[in-house]
């Protein structure tokens, strides 16, 4: 029970992003299929500053353990990482897996986050 207190204490006092506050506005003049795919494209270059390279066989290792995983593990290893990929309503936003397997690609060194300080 203490690991969780310190744990959640830690959460507390970290940065959280929310994927939501990425997505862009709904352009009413898009079908909803493409509205979906452009929406996570520019969600994931809104928070990455780049997109998951699946015809490289590592992110496309990385995809396959995502999506092998239970959902509420990646919601939870994304939240864990910082980032939070539950909407207002409480549903994964669309490109959530894609946002897990970019953190998972950060962590395994397939990707480094450039500082702009």
């Amino acid at each position: 029970m203490k690991n969780v207190e310190k744990k959640e204490q830690k959460m507390r006092t970290e940065t959280v992003i929310r994927a939501v506050e990425y997505l862009p506005e709904p352009n009413e003049d898009a079908n909803l299929e493409s509205y979906q795919l452009s929406q996570s494209d520019e969600m994931l270059l809104n928070l990455f500053g780049d997109m998951p390279d699946y015809t490289n066989q590592p992110f496309e290792d990385l995809w396959q353990e995502v999506f092998d995983a239970e959902d509420e593990d990646t919601i939870a290893y994304c939240l864990e990482k910082g980032v939070d990929v539950l909407d207002n309503t409480g549903e994964p936003v669309s490109g959530w897996r894609d946002i897990a397997v970019m953190l998972k690609a950060i962590d395994g060194g397939l990707l480094e986050l450039e500082n702009n300080d």
